[in-house]
């Protein structure tokens, strides 16, 4: 999962979870995630342990990131899924759009969505860009019939 903002990018190199995909019409049906925050990597070092510190994502008391979807729009390999996301202690309602397509028996899912740093009190919203890009591909394998 990478992040960018005007100012950096970076990515999380640990993201787990569950997505649930109909096996016949490749439809999404649940969509939950959960991110290391002591896995981001800045492309400054310095701006990395910075980040990770009290006055932004605060790892050492919110050492996640988390995403529950409770529903899910999908047609045609594009949707939504609508949940809430958690990032140092603050739930915002999300909605996130996907798209899927299957590569032989690869499975893919791509979002790419904005956020407000600001929105979950994280680092003070002049200090650097308050727009987050996110932009997440996740594979998966599809089961055998």
């Amino acid at each position: 999962m990478s992040i960018s903002s005007v100012d950096f990018s970076g990515k999380f190199t640990s993201v787990k979870g569950q997505v649930t995909i109909s096996k016949d019409s490749l439809l999404v049906q649940g969509f939950d995630l959960i991110i290391d925050v002591n896995t981001l990597d800045l492309e400054i070092p310095g701006m990395t342990k910075h980040a990770k510190s009290a006055d932004f994502f605060d790892v050492t008391n919110f050492p996640s990131i988390t995403f529950f979807g409770d529903s899910v729009q999908s047609l045609g390999g594009k949707g939504t899924v609508f949940g809430t996301m958690k990032a140092k202690g603050v739930e915002r309602p999300m909605a996130i759009p996907f798209t899927v397509t299957l590569d032989n028996k690869l499975i893919t899912v791509e979002t790419l969505f904005t956020i407000n740093r600001s929105d979950f009190s994280i680092g003070l919203k002049e200090e650097v860009s308050d727009e987050v890009l996110i932009k997440a591909t996740l594979l998966g394998k599809k089961s055998k019939d």
